[in-house]
């Protein structure tokens, strides 16, 4: 009875994830949290949702896989702590609730987490000089944190590099359908 109650709870992807104006019709809800968020922060809308989409697919509970050893996945250990819309790390998470005096925020939530994807992307246009507007360096940035990206660790890691691709790809196009459905 109570597990019933929960999956009632859980909020589901949105059907349409390759156009903007499909999802955010679909996901009314997201409309004004996501829009707080991106002039909050100065990040743009098409980069948040991009990030998300690439990250999570918009599964509000989303987790990376489970550890493997002699090819058999470990039900008690996954590859990270990542989790939630942002797939953003416990210790950074962590951070970001200290931080911002959040001492509530979840992984789970879509508020919570294009929070948190504005403040961790307007950090990293302050402290690295990555224009507001460069969604495959802010993804590098957001991927491999502002360290990584400082010592440029994503240059031994070409998929890195080609998944930072694909987001600036998806934010480009949600540029263009938010710009036509606004």
């Amino acid at each position: 009875m109570i597990s019933l109650s929960l999956v009632g709870c859980a909020s589901t992807s949105p059907r349409n994830k390759s156009d903007a104006c499909l999802m955010l019709a679909e996901k009314g809800e997201w409309k004004a949290p996501l829009r707080n968020a991106s002039k909050k922060w100065e990040i743009p809308k098409h980069t948040i949702l991009s990030i998300i989409y690439h990250e999570s697919k918009f599964i509000s509970n989303a987790k990376p896989p489970r550890k493997k050893f002699l090819g058999i996945r470990l039900p008690w250990r996954r590859i990270s702590s990542a989790y939630g819309y942002p797939q953003a790390l416990d210790g950074t998470w962590a951070e970001y609730k200290k931080k911002r005096g959040k001492r509530y925020a979840v992984r789970s939530n879509f508020e919570d987490s294009v929070d948190f994807i504005g403040w961790y992307l307007n950090r990293s246009v302050k402290e690295l000089g990555i224009s507001r507007n460069n969604a495959y360096n802010l993804y590098l940035a957001y991927h491999q944190g502002n360290r990584g990206f400082r010592e440029k660790a994503y240059l031994k890691k070409p998929a890195i590099m080609s998944y930072a691709k694909k987001v600036r790809n998806t934010a480009s196009v949600y540029k263009n359908q938010i710009r036509s459905c606004s």
